[in-house]
């Protein structure tokens, strides 16, 4: 997200697992945007549905192409208007630049992996008791040991 030609704030949001993501002013949106503008994003089996209000602007790349203003792609039809939202669905190398009062916020697939760290609690537990009773086992076995004394006085 940029400010004029400062980023902000670079976020990469994992759609694996997720289904839905909002944009806006209100309470149950995910992050704020201003402008009374709003995004909202929905992932499907067919690629990812971006819908967006009035007072977005920014341009669009599909299927490969060079971008285009999203104007332009709402009166070609690659754009729908339902509800006074538009609405365009993205999959592959697809992407967008949307632009709500200053704020620049790109849309299209990360390149790469996204490492995930999931950690089991229950088996991190009986893991870390398991090491504490062996330690526990050691010192009760090796500190009452007695000397050998082989070297006579």
């Amino acid at each position: 997200m940029n400010w004029g030609d400062r980023a902000l704030e670079a976020e990469v949001v994992d759609g694996r697992g997720r289904k839905t993501l909002s944009l806006g002013e209100r309470a149950e949106d995910d992050f704020v945007i201003g402008g009374g503008a709003r995004l909202h994003f929905a992932w499907s089996e067919t690629g990812l549905e971006v819908r967006f209000s009035t007072g977005v602007g920014g341009t669009a790349s599909l299927k490969g192409d060079a971008p285009v203003p999203l104007g332009q792609l709402v009166e070609r039809g690659g754009v729908k208007e339902t509800d006074g939202a538009y609405r365009v669905t993205l999959s592959g190398a697809d992407s967008l630049m949307l632009q709500v009062s200053g704020q620049v916020i790109e849309v299209r697939q990360a390149r790469g992996r996204i490492a995930r760290l999931r950690i089991d609690l229950w088996a991190t537990g009986a893991l870390i008791l398991g090491l504490f009773l062996l330690a526990l086992w050691l010192a009760s076995t090796i500190l009452p040991m007695q000397g050998l004394n082989l070297i006579p006085k």
